[in-house]
């Protein structure tokens, strides 16, 4: 770099210092009052979580008495652990995960600076929230599966560690357009598949009886782990410079959009800004034509997107190992609402003509049949998916509720249109009403639909599975459906 250019960057730093400190509009004092505030709501809520945990431990450690159950919580923690780091991956691979607002990618990273200084400290952001994030969820599953304080310290800072190298890799294989991060998602959730499987089947390593090897080995395993995380931090840190811009800024955007969504809690446009940031990134597809007419075309167009969301299939399949888990480690009833939950949850992916039709009420339109009908006709193919998958799960299901297998079968159908119905609600529901008059808050004037926003699906799913799980038996089953029927009329038949 010659002299000029030296001069020159320098005097863009200088630029760029002056900007941000000319239109600072904070004292020092409300600095310090905000930094009071937080800290006095972190250690308060972190206390209610230590104190829920602990309880949750103990209710557990009290219900859970055999063999069976305390392996199966033994293992369930390093389960919770693979799966967080699978977590940490899959989002580092949509956000970036260093990453760049779209003005600083057009203003800053053009100039010629010195890229590498710009995005160290949001590479040390990563690390940190990655580290923090993980070490909790070690700490808390580790809680839950009855270990001891030093066995709870050991988890803990391995799963730090292995937070830390995670959000690591996913930084070092964002230049080469994250193919390594995406690998490793997929080997990390199948192996916590198989895991769960092997729990759920009974067939798992028994815990460790020797307190002093396994302390021993743990803070050798534990050190391992932090040296290698650390070594990923300086590789992480010396790629940054080689990381273009067109890797950086999207993920930034998709940052500000999912964070203007989340000011006004709605979930379901967070889910739609992610899904097409999924088809942003995929670009185009091959078209089908021909086929059925009517409704029937709709139900169609449905079966063909579920050829090209393989992924998704693939998710909800490997799902229906839940209810086989919540089971093998003595829930009884709860089976129940823990299979409707996670059918909500992996089931959503299946109705992209019912958030596409709901999304435009314009092209509803333009359909030659009542609104009704097109959105009962996107609702078939989710069903039959529901139903077959509550029918996969039915043996945890007579296992949990300790019903006859005619009134089972009763209750897995219920199960499965719980989920329809909360699925349904969850993407048909209309947007809060700026119209109406708003409703004081300690955080200022809310819309009166807004506070429960967060709810949608979750309310009708408890609402639905509440009979089941007071009554498990065909008369609770009956109420269910009849409640989940109601709100799917409720719902679809709207205007």
């Amino acid at each position: 770099m010659t002299r000029a250019s030296r001069r020159e960057v320098l005097e863009l730093r200088r630029q760029a210092r002056e900007w941000r400190r000319g239109r600072a509009d904070t004292t020092l004092m409300e600095v310090l009052s905000d930094a009071y505030i937080a800290l006095f709501a972190t250690t308060m809520l972190s206390a209610m979580a230590i104190s829920a945990i602990h309880q949750t431990r103990l209710s557990i450690t009290d219900s859970c008495t055999t063999a069976e159950c305390s392996d199966a919580r033994f293992s369930s923690a390093w389960v919770c652990i693979a799966a967080m780091l699978a977590v940490t991956l899959a989002v580092g691979r949509v956000v970036g995960p260093v990453q760049v607002s779209p003005a600083e990618g057009s203003w800053l990273l053009s100039t010629p600076i010195d890229r590498a200084a710009v995005l160290r400290p949001r590479l040390a952001l990563v690390a940190v929230v990655g580290a923090l994030a993980s070490g909790g969820v070690g700490a808390i599953a580790s809680t839950l599966a009855g270990f001891g304080p030093p066995a709870i310290g050991l988890v803990a800072a391995g799963a730090m560690a292995s937070g830390l190298g995670a959000a690591m890799l996913a930084a070092l294989a964002q230049p080469r357009n994250g193919w390594l991060t995406r690998i490793l998602t997929w080997v990390l959730g199948g192996v916590t598949w198989a895991a769960l499987v092997l729990i759920a089947a009974d067939v798992m390593p028994s815990a460790p009886t020797s307190a002093p090897w396994t302390t021993a080995a743990g803070a050798a395993v534990t050190g391992a782990l932090w040296i290698g995380a650390l070594a990923l931090v300086i590789a992480g840190a010396r790629a940054l410079s080689r990381i273009h811009r067109n890797r950086l800024v999207p993920g930034g955007a998709l940052l500000a959009n999912l964070s203007g969504a989340l000011a006004g809690l709605d979930l379901t446009m967070m889910y739609d800004i992610l899904v097409a940031q999924k088809w942003l990134v995929r670009a185009t597809v091959r078209p089908v034509r021909s086929g059925p007419k009517g409704p029937w075309a709709l139900v169609w167009r449905d079966v063909i997107r579920l050829r090209r969301s393989v992924p998704s299939l693939l998710i909800l399949a490997s799902a229906v190992v839940v209810p086989y888990l919540v089971d093998a480690v003595d829930l009884g009833t709860l089976v129940v609402l823990a299979g409707a939950l996670t059918l909500f949850v992996t089931g959503v992916p299946l109705c992209s003509a019912l958030r596409t039709t709901s999304r435009n009420p314009g092209l509803v339109r333009c359909f030659p049949m009542p609104a009704s009908t097109v959105r009962g006709a996107c609702l078939v193919v989710p069903a039959a998916a529901t139903v077959l998958w509550s029918l996969a799960a039915l043996p945890p299901v007579h296992a949990g509720t300790s019903a006859t297998w005619g009134a089972s079968i009763s209750i897995a159908v219920a199960m499965a249109m719980a989920a329809l119905a909360a699925m349904a609600r969850w993407l048909l529901a209309p947007p809060p009403n700026y119209s109406q008059g708003l409703l004081s808050s300690p955080a200022g004037g809310i819309p009166p639909g807004l506070a429960f926003s967060l709810l949608r699906g979750f309310d009708v799913l408890i609402l639905s599975t509440a009979p089941i799980l007071i009554s498990p038996t065909s008369t609770g089953a009956l109420v269910s459906l009849l409640l989940s029927a109601g709100v799917l009329g409720i719902v679809v038949g709207r205007d």
